[in-house]
């Protein structure tokens, strides 16, 4: 699917009588369910990076992100040794490889490492069994921003305007908390702000951050800074 079908899909599920949900809006939802997914449930990436010099010291691999963090890594790589690696920032912003020992220089690392989903014009990474999910993870938010509109007009709204607005305010809200449900559920996740001994498909709260589990705890490493 590309960014256009994802456009179409929220609409769908979003009823905006008043056009008040602009493109720039609408697409800015989506971006936010892009980023909740890949924090959820980020891609899992390898790549091989090349020691420049005996030591500790390496390079990331290409398409390394701010967000990515290392899983796993292998050295050498045809014997699939596991070596201890951990990412860093240096002062300048530059994020670089530390091996727990040294590596000779030319040594080839292959690195699984976790990155960000990409939704644009010309690239969708998420799964097809979880584009329905994020495009409902972006009807909430949209939905959540509406019920807040029609919250606010209830103070100013005269007659029967009041109870129109608060009826929207009410639907809106209701519906937010349906979508999120959704996309927690069509991603296999739990939601984390569930009222406690809710049932499936009753949660209530607003999204957060998931821990993601490594593969292997036994090569799990944490990322840090360099300060």
């Amino acid at each position: 699917m590309a960014l256009a079908d994802y456009q179409q899909l929220v609409k769908d599920m979003v009823s905006d009588q008043d056009a008040v949900i602009t493109p720039d809006v609408l697409d800015r939802a989506i971006e936010q369910a892009r980023v909740r997914y890949g924090s959820d449930l980020p891609r899992e990436l390898q790549g091989d990076v090349t020691w420049p010099a005996l030591g500790v010291f390496g390079p990331v691999p290409a398409g390394w992100d701010d967000a990515s963090r290392v899983l796993h890594a292998m050295y050498p790589i045809d014997t699939r040794t596991p070596v201890y690696v951990d990412a860093y920032k240096d002062p300048a912003g530059v994020w670089g490889l530390e091996s727990l020992n040294a590596l000779p220089e030319g040594a080839v690392v292959r690195v699984t490492y976790t990155a960000p989903h990409l939704l644009d014009a010309n690239a969708d990474t998420i799964s097809p069994q979880h584009r329905l999910p994020v495009a409902q993870y972006a009807a909430f938010l949209l939905c959540q921003q509406l019920a807040a509109r029609y919250s606010g007009e209830r103070e100013t709204a005269v007659g029967a305007d009041v109870a129109r607005t608060e009826s929207r305010a009410r639907a809106y809200s209701a519906r937010a908390r349906e979508y999120r449900a959704a996309y927690y559920q069509g991603t296999d996740q739990a939601d984390p702000f569930a009222a406690p001994g809710a049932a499936a498909g009753a949660q209530t709260g607003a999204a957060a951050v998931v821990s993601w589990p490594v593969r292997n705890p036994r090569y799990a490493l944490v990322r840090r800074s360099v300060l």
